[in-house]
């Protein structure tokens, strides 16, 4: 293989080597070796006029310089590069062009090429002023020798990354700058291969979920498993969801920290990246905040509505249901009943005025406090215990009238012998009624509050029923 075939099948090229330098060194080889061979041709002039015009069409700088470091041949894009004359050039070596540094670091790097069993090329990038300004370039050396192996020269490319070194160095700042507003709004980023499964997760992130490096999490399975498992299923549900809809959408769920701790986060997440062929989402890219905070006030608000919503339905002196709650689950009851009985107990406690007057109204607030005890210890989980008014409760219960009829003497019967050892007499008057499914509550509780004014006008602690 000479030395034109071995540039143009040499596999490790770099992706910017393109076509166009490869066509200009090989003109440039061929140009030297008919130099070199003195080739005869007829119209060897006009060959070399065609080739040399060919080189001064690339845009990349191209040198030929001999064994001994002489330059020989140059395109004017090299002139351009170094801003200096061409005959300041050919026939000089590079300690005569570039600065001492320069001159240095270009002969330390192309010095394996001189070597017998050294490379057959070298590349390398380096920064370098010219006339005050930085400039980068890649520079790729490439050793012609002859069949022997003898050394003929070195054929040189410089590609000028000045402009793609200032843009990445921009596109830096620019990805710094984004860093810094997302750590200072305290929000994290993250990413999602759907191809490689492997995830990525800005620093701020990472400190976010309390881990120092990526490894810890690079993989969606190793995300999903931290995922608190009650959350676990809508997420992934969320997740599916969100990848059909080909849009923003959102995701919130709490995650595990090293110490053991849960943290709720809420994520926007968007798809970013598809396959051409099937139009296939490859990508996800999204931002996730810390909302425990949020979350924890949010509970704290439900709990305080769950209080007050208790203290105003339940009484607080005994313990009884607030007379509007007991309506409505009352009526809730009825009206989406199907099968079953139901009946009412109205309960009124005889002469409590009696009890107040005697003996205050703080130990009348006693008695309707014990009366509400034991009457709740002798309900079932499913009746319904209601403070009517005053001295008055209401007891709903799904039971046929008769058996009604025995708890309430029961009741009766401990409601007194609970005051007995304390010297006080408090006997009760009850009504009761069959409570029918779709009749109207006004006409139940009329017909209840009948039976109890009929129990009172036969002496009262007894209970009378009104089917």
């Amino acid at each position: 293989m000479n030395a034109i075939e071995s540039l143009f099948n040499s596999s490790e090229r770099p992706v910017i080597y393109v076509f166009g330098i490869s066509i200009g060194i090989a003109i440039l080889l061929i140009y030297h070796h008919k130099k070199q061979h003195k080739i005869p041709s007829s119209d060897s002039i006009y060959s070399e006029v065609f080739l040399l015009t060919l080189i001064e069409l690339l845009p990349e700088p191209i040198y030929f310089k001999d064994s001994s470091g002489i330059i020989l041949l140059c395109n004017e894009a090299l002139v351009r590069f170094l801003n200096t004359p061409k005959e300041q050039i050919i026939g000089k070596n590079i300690f005569d062009i570039l600065p001492a540094e320069d001159a240095k670091t270009c002969a330390e790097s192309e010095k394996p090429l001189f070597e017998t069993d050294g490379p057959a090329y070298v590349s390398y990038e380096r920064a370098r002023m010219i006339n005050g300004k930085r400039h980068y370039a890649i520079e790729r050396k490439r050793a012609i020798k002859d069949p022997s192996g003898k050394l003929l020269g070195i054929v040189g490319i410089i590609i000028d990354i000045t402009e793609l070194k200032q843009a990445q160095e921009k596109l830096m700042a620019e990805k710094n700058r984004l860093n810094l507003a997302l750590e200072i709004g305290n929000i994290a980023y993250w990413e999602h291969d759907l191809l490689t499964n492997n995830i990525n997760i800005s620093e701020y992130g990472l400190r976010l979920l309390g881990y120092e490096i990526l490894d810890d999490i690079n993989t969606l399975e190793q995300f999903i498993d931290l995922i608190h498992p009650d959350d676990k299923k809508k997420f992934l549900s969320d997740l599916h969801s969100g990848l059909l809809k080909n849009d923003v959408f959102s995701l919130q769920f709490r995650i595990k920290k090293p110490d053991g701790t849960y943290i709720w986060l809420e994520s926007k997440t968007k798809p970013i990246e598809k396959d051409f062929d099937s139009g296939e989402t490859t990508k996800l890219a999204g931002v996730f905040v810390d909302i425990t905070h949020y979350k924890n006030e949010v509970l704290h608000q439900k709990q305080l509505i769950n209080d007050l919503y208790t203290l105003a339905a339940i009484d607080n002196l005994t313990g009884a249901m607030a007379r509007w709650t007991g309506e409505a689950l009352i009526s809730r009851s009825l009206s989406s009943a199907t099968n079953g009985t139901y009946s009412i107990i109205l309960l009124d406690l005889d002469n409590f005025k009696m009890i107040n007057d005697s003996y205050g109204h703080l130990m009348g607030d006693a008695v309707l406090s014990k009366v509400g005890e034991v009457v709740k210890k002798s309900l079932r989980k499913t009746d319904l215990f209601v403070r009517w008014g005053g001295d008055e409760f209401l007891i709903f219960c799904q039971n046929s009238i008769d058996q009604t009829l025995h708890l309430a003497e029961r009741l009766r019967r401990i409601i007194k012998e609970e005051f007995l050892p304390e010297g006080l007499l408090v006997t009760t008057s009850m009504g009761l009624t069959i409570a029918r499914p779709k009749e109207p509550l006004e006409d139940i509780f009329r017909r209840v509050d009948e039976a109890l004014y009929k129990a009172k006008s036969l002496g009262k602690d007894q209970a009378y029923v009104i089917e």
